[in-house]
């Protein structure tokens, strides 16, 4: 091989190890959900690249990806079997696509995803551009070879997440939110957890994550008496104080006084998860994010709220009642910690109350006819 070649062939060696050293690098400093999504989405576009992740064939692809392949790529994830929808479609195919004969001849016509496909929904798909999107930000900035951002907005569009949704948040209505509450038989421990825990989520508006990972010393009170939850390292990056009502502070405090006296420290999950005969046994374990999901939804089918409510029904519920009740959108942004007014006023579920629409006033017929 000639010096040159010899020259090249190392130089471009070098590059294709930093390529995946600042990668690595750049997730390093992710929080470790965030790792985890960030690092199969990677891997998926190096999969439809032609190459294994982490591979030095896979880093060349990674700087020579164009526009054109991120093109495809959406094309081949809007393939893609996706989570199930929660109203079937009638005559679905073998991924969702509908069965309808088309005419002889006819030239197959793309069809707008309607939140009845089988399908990766829009949102998946616009987390996985914008995903991209900010790894190819970083790999630009760092002198790697990237001459172009393949997944750069002005070039591939993603597709508009909040449109054809599968499985949007559902709101409980307000006189259901304590009757669940008190579902929980207090006259156990895992019955005065579990009231804790739903008076938390309705009181706080707090995310699942935030939820499982309370210790007993992030439960506190301000000098004039005001309980609040200190939160750590949340969904914005940085620790933040959320205050509670009343009703939902009571059963909490007690909580923590039984966990104090059982001999929990201070450092000690405050919700922990129970195993045993029946699940009635302690353990030191936090309460697992699925372990909540599922407390959640069996507390609220047993209300009558519906199988489709989750735990961040609850955060939507929160935030709903206080605009409801007539708290301005900046004051509730405060509560519900969102990085944007406009953040708020997507969660405000008013605005699909058909109760309230003007259309049932509406009339073409005459008056007195």
């Amino acid at each position: 091989m000639p010096p040159s070649s010899l020259v090249t062939s190392r130089r471009r060696s070098t590059d294709e190890q930093r390529v995946w050293l600042r990668i690595s690098a750049f997730l390093s400093l992710k929080s470790p959900a965030t790792r985890v999504t960030y690092s199969g989405i990677l891997s998926e576009w190096c999969r439809f690249l032609g190459a294994e992740p982490g591979s030095p064939k896979s880093a060349g692809l990674l700087v020579a990806a164009t526009d054109l392949h991120a093109i495809a790529y959406r094309k081949f994830l809007e393939s893609q079997p996706g989570e199930r929808p929660r109203v079937a479609a009638p005559t679905m195919g073998a991924r969702g696509a509908s069965r309808a004969v088309a005419p002889a001849g006819a030239r197959p016509q793309a069809r707008k995803k309607d939140g009845l496909d089988a399908t990766q929904s829009n949102a998946t798909i616009a987390k996985k551009f914008a995903a991209l999107r900010r790894i190819y930000r970083m790999l630009m900035a760092s002198s790697v070879g990237v001459g172009e951002n393949p997944f750069e907005a002005d070039k591939v569009p993603p597709p508009p997440k909040d449109a054809g949704r599968k499985r949007p948040t559902q709101m409980i209505d307000f006189e259901l939110v304590m009757e669940i509450v008190n579902l929980p038989e207090i006259e156990t421990p895992k019955g005065r957890r579990d009231r804790s825990l739903l008076a938390v989520l309705f009181g706080g508006g707090l995310r699942r994550s935030e939820v499982v990972g309370l210790r007993i010393a992030d439960v506190r009170r301000s000098p004039s008496g005001t309980t609040y939850l200190y939160l750590r390292h949340t969904k914005a990056k940085r620790d933040a104080e959320q205050a509670l009502p009343a009703w939902a502070a009571e059963p909490l405090w007690a909580l923590v006084k039984e966990r104090k006296e059982d001999g929990a420290s201070e450092g000690d999950y405050l919700f922990v998860s129970y195993t045993g005969r029946g699940g009635t046994t302690p353990t030191s374990r936090a309460l697992s994010d699925t372990g909540l999901y599922l407390l959640f939804k069996q507390y609220c089918m047993a209300a009558g709220a519906g199988r489709f409510a989750t735990p961040h029904s609850a955060r939507a519920t929160a935030i709903t009642k206080l605009l409801a009740d007539g708290i301005s959108h900046r004051e509730v942004q405060e509560f519900s910690r969102h990085s944007s007014i406009q953040m708020v006023e997507w969660y405000d579920k008013r605005r699909f109350n058909v109760e309230q629409s003007p259309a049932k006033g509406l009339s073409f017929s005459k008056k007195g006819s």
